[in-house]
């Protein structure tokens, strides 16, 4: 039996934009003890696959081939917000008003297309990039501060399929499409 694979499909955080927030993070991080994200692990998720077996990972990898490139459109995240609500938070993250629902279409064609692969997704997208995972910070306070966000756009062209090691220090992500 061969090892699982953990993998999901992403639209990646382009890097001048990725060090840009990076940068921004850096003020957070010295003051709030989040699990902040780092910059090479800045995507936005389109579906979660689980842990698959390295053969089911070569057949999604032929169903997303055709799918990989699509028609640009622009991504700007100019929101901050936290799941499940501020009150009781314990993921922080970025969204956009500008390519919400193109990541939501583009989310729908990859459900669709792996639906015979991977249990299809049941609960409604929400485009988002995660920054942060809490325990105990006060949420109120770091998105009143993050108000002041930066500029935070792309085109969005590429998804990609990225494999997921999980250890003590965070996720290890690597693209294999």
């Amino acid at each position: 039996m061969s090892e699982l694979i953990r993998a999901f499909v992403a639209v990646k955080v382009p890097d001048e934009v990725a060090s840009r927030l990076d940068d921004y993070l850096d003020d957070l991080r010295k003051v709030y003890r989040a699990k902040w994200i780092r910059q090479e692990q800045m995507h936005i998720t389109l579906k979660f696959l689980g842990e698959l077996e390295p053969e089911v990972i070569d057949d999604v990898k032929d169903i997303l081939t055709p799918l990989k490139h699509f028609e640009p459109f622009r991504i700007e995240l100019d929101t901050v917000g936290a799941f499940p609500n501020v009150r009781n938070a314990n993921v922080l993250w970025l969204a956009g008003s500008k390519g919400s629902h193109e990541l939501g279409q583009l989310s729908a064609k990859v459900n669709r297309a792996l639906s015979e692969l991977v249990e299809p997704d049941t609960k409604k997208f929400r485009a988002h990039l995660t920054i942060a995972r809490l325990k105990g910070e006060p949420v109120k306070e770091i998105v009143n501060i993050m108000g002041t966000l930066p500029q935070m756009h792309w085109t969005c062209d590429e998804l990609v399929l990225m494999q997921s090691v999980l250890n003590p220090k965070g996720p290890v992500y690597t693209q294999i499409l």
